[in-house]
């Protein structure tokens, strides 16, 4: 059972328990209001980060025992961004996983046959990555999901089972549009906010947070992400990590098997 299960279950038992308690002692309206906002806050905070696996169980690292990592990049492909990233992955012989949207991958369908060509993992990042993603009904993520599963597949003839949610936030309509669409959910362990801060304060948290089994989430729409990976490849390099793909990490399959 999910977190949000177990959550709702105690909530509704307090509830319960206090209606029948209420037969016999009159109590104040305010508990009842009390619980009310101490529930919608914690599945509040519960849908924020896909990390807290709340309302689904989402691959968020590998392996703590292993020196191994995987890097991701998140809503690209960018025509201008994109290909120079793949020239500094392939000096240093590393493959990786793009979350693709899916508008984006018809845009630069001969880029994503490069991506896949090099061996880099592409993965499904909803097809509009719309700030709106997050308050649609299931019906809606799931044609997101599959639009996005259908665009890939017509470019480099594989169908993803990797998902990863606009912005990591969840709740149940998601959960039931990964079931639905038979995806597998990714999140990640170390976040490097490198679209908000420099290169030098995105390298100087990886350098203070790295650990073992680590999926680092990176983004190919960052105009400074060259310079980011170039440090970011030769650090990993130096300190002995093994960099390898999600599939290798998560012991999962990247795409439908036919």
């Amino acid at each position: 059972m999910s977190k949000y299960g177990i959550v709702s279950i105690i909530f509704i038992s307090l509830i319960i328990g206090l209606f029948v308690i209420g037969i016999f002692v009159s109590l104040p309206l305010f508990i009842f209001f009390f619980l009310f906002l101490l529930y919608i806050s914690i599945l509040s905070i519960g849908s924020f980060s896909i990390r807290y696996n709340f309302f689904i169980n989402a691959y968020n690292r590998g392996n703590r025992q292993d020196k191994k990592i995987a890097i991701t990049f998140d809503d690209g492909p960018e025509n201008k961004i994109t290909p120079e990233l793949l020239n500094i992955l392939a000096t240093h012989n590393v493959k990786t996983t793009f979350f693709c949207i899916g508008e984006k991958a018809e845009k630069n369908k001969e880029l994503l046959r490069q991506m896949d060509a090099a061996g880099h993992i592409i993965g499904n990042h909803s097809f509009t990555h719309s700030t709106l993603f997050d308050f649609k009904l299931s019906g809606r993520m799931i044609d997101e999901i599959e639009r996005t599963n259908n665009a890939i597949e017509k470019i480099i003839n594989k169908k993803p089972l990797l998902f990863r949610p606009p912005y990591g936030i969840t709740n149940p309509f998601l959960k039931k549009a990964i079931k639905k669409t038979n995806m597998t959910p990714v999140g990640w362990s170390l976040r490097s906010f490198d679209t908000i801060r420099d290169d030098k304060q995105v390298m100087k948290r990886i350098r203070k947070n790295i650990k073992e089994g680590d999926i680092i989430l990176l983004h190919d729409k960052n105009k400074q992400i060259h310079t980011i990976v170039s440090e970011l490849l030769c650090f990993l390099e130096t300190c002995g990590f093994e960099i390898v793909n999600l599939d290798k990490l998560l012991a999962v399959d990247a795409y439908e098997k036919f």
